[in-house]
């Protein structure tokens, strides 16, 4: 099997999709693990993609240290090929920087950076634009997906539909965005978008307005973004 950062990236915007038109078409009530899984899916490909810009760029960017990234690049170097397990794409038997032991890099470990660290450097390393639509529309969807993943979420029927309204959006913002920065991505994942009304829109922009409103109200850092 061969499964690369922008494969996982493509497959996991698909499965979004999927599951959005999934959680449409069936009763709610038998339903809602398709919304729980359209949130887990887009917030993972669109971190996976940003990861893999920036992993184009120079591999190092994707790391949050580039001191022990580095000491394992110094590692790889002497490392005898693989006979098994992970290796570079098409190019099975060659070790990664995730195949150095912890021993030879001070035990420590090599760890990816967050989504809103890869957004960052995508922007600011990369000199690439994030627009704000599709930023707010990340931190939004990334927001429930924390909740989803360490305690819990209970939405009433209104805040479903708003949901699904900014997945719909933030789906196609992905859309248009890693078009321009990743050539013939559209190839490998529906291109088909979803068709939004004006009501839809201008819900979307509330929602966004209402989020950073009560974050603002809060104690929560963006920091927490993972």
């Amino acid at each position: 099997m061969e499964f690369t950062l922008l494969d996982n990236g493509t497959d996991s915007l698909k499965k979004a999709k999927e599951s959005i038109e999934q959680f449409e078409a069936l009763h709610r009530e038998h339903s809602y693990h398709h919304l729980k899984d359209a949130i887990i899916f887009i917030n993972h490909g669109i971190e996976i993609l940003l990861k893999y810009i920036l992993s184009k760029r120079n591999e190092s960017l994707i790391f949050t240290d580039l001191k022990v990234y580095m000491d394992a690049k110094k590692e790889l170097k002497g490392m005898a090929p693989k006979v098994e397990g992970f290796g570079i794409y098409l190019d099975r038997n060659k070790p990664t920087v995730f195949d150095v032991p912890a021993n030879k890099i001070g035990n420590k470990k090599l760890i990816t950076i967050t989504l809103k660290e890869a957004i960052e450097r995508v922007e600011l390393l990369c000199d690439i634009d994030i627009p704000n639509d599709f930023r707010n529309a990340v931190f939004v969807v990334n927001e429930y997906r924390n909740n989803l993943t360490h305690h819990s979420i209970k939405l009433t029927a209104a805040d479903e539909d708003k949901l699904i309204t900014v997945l719909k959006s933030l789906y196609d913002y992905s859309l248009d965005f890693f078009e321009e920065y990743i050539a013939g991505i559209m190839e490998n994942i529906d291109a088909k978008r979803f068709e939004l009304t004006v009501g839809e829109w201008e819900e979307i922009q509330r929602e966004m307005q209402d989020f950073y409103y009560e974050r603002a109200m809060s104690d929560l850092s963006e920091d927490d973004f993972r």
